[in-house]
């Protein structure tokens, strides 16, 4: 990344990073890949623009003169200094496709992508998109279980959903039953629910969910505790895990949920102990946004947050 021109001139990739179809360790330590698909949604349609508003609405921050560092005074750390980052594109889907098919485009897309050693950053799209993007990290450790944080409104453990065994409503469940995951937190729920959620069949399996209203009055390291130090650990980030009021670009919104600043409170203490292996961001719909894009701003940014906090990790334990 060079400091060439104005974030707001030239290709808005994410951060305005090189477009590269196919990077490796050699030209990258981050890889951005967008999954425009929303045809698991169960409510408004839409989140199929989330690769494109979060991409422009990340080279807001993209006065990175080099592989300088940013410095983010509030939480009083540099981040981001010498990562280099490569967006990658989208993943070429047509409509209607069967989820098999679906599946597998994702995979043949971000397996090199794991395998290359870098630091997979997904942007949804719906929900949906991360089954077979955890069916790719499963595939990429060779079944080796991995912990699953999940920042959300909903569980999304339904069994089926209108027939349909892979909506958006169905990726944790699904993951799970597949058995790549080691163990599961979810972050931020709330909503209304019915027996089909399966909140007792989550928890039997030893999900530890933390309801929005109780997270927000609980020390952040109380919230992390339960994760083993150094475990690696996979995020996944439902932005209507935040308040409608800052994030209401999503097709299923809800009353309350995380403000920006608590959301990244969470996200940077997982970061600080586990071994974050890479995380998605889904559910932008900037369809329903309101003005000055705040929903693809906040997700854009928590990204960054994230990243910046996986490498500040790795930097500290390099050293």
């Amino acid at each position: 990344m060079t400091y060439e021109e104005m974030p707001y001139a030239g290709i808005a990739t994410f951060f305005k990073a090189p477009l590269v179809t196919s990077p490796t360790s050699a030209n990258a330590d981050v890889a951005v890949m967008g999954i425009p698909w929303d045809e698991g949604t169960t409510n408004r349609s839409g989140a199929r623009m989330g690769p494109r508003a979060l991409r422009e609405a990340s080279t807001m921050w993209a006065f990175q003169n080099g592989l300088e560092p940013l410095y983010d005074g509030e939480a009083r750390v540099r981040l981001l200094g010498g990562v280099r980052w490569a967006d990658c594109g989208d993943v070429a889907l047509g409509p209607m496709w069967p989820a098999e098919r679906y599946h597998a485009a994702v995979v043949e897309r971000l397996l090199p992508q794991i395998e290359a050693g870098l630091f997979p950053v997904t942007l949804g799209g719906d929900h949906s998109i991360t089954y077979p993007v955890l069916k790719t990290v499963s595939e990429s450790r060779e079944s080796e279980p991995f912990q699953l944080v999940q920042f959300d409104t909903h569980m999304d453990y339904w069994h089926e959903e209108g027939g349909q065994r892979y909506s958006h409503a169905s990726p944790i469940i699904r993951s799970q039953e597949a058995g790549w995951l080691a163990g599961l937190t979810q972050y931020g729920i709330r909503s209304l629910h019915t027996r089909g959620d399966n909140i007792a069949l989550a928890q039997s399996r030893g999900a530890h969910i933390f309801w929005c209203e109780q997270a927000k009055d609980t020390l952040v390291d109380e919230l992390v505790e339960h994760l083993e130090p150094g475990v690696d650990a996979y995020i996944t980030f439902d932005i209507d895990a935040l308040d409608p009021s800052i994030a209401p670009g999503t097709g299923t919104p809800e009353p309350g949920g995380f403000s920006y600043y608590e959301a990244k409170a969470i996200l940077l203490a997982v970061c600080a102990r586990c071994n974050v292996i890479g995380m998605d961001l889904v559910e932008v719909a900037p369809q329903y946004d309101g003005p000055g894009q705040l929903t693809a701003l906040h997700g854009a940014r928590l990204i960054l947050d994230t990243v910046g906090a996986v490498f500040r990790r790795r930097d500290e334990l390099a050293k």
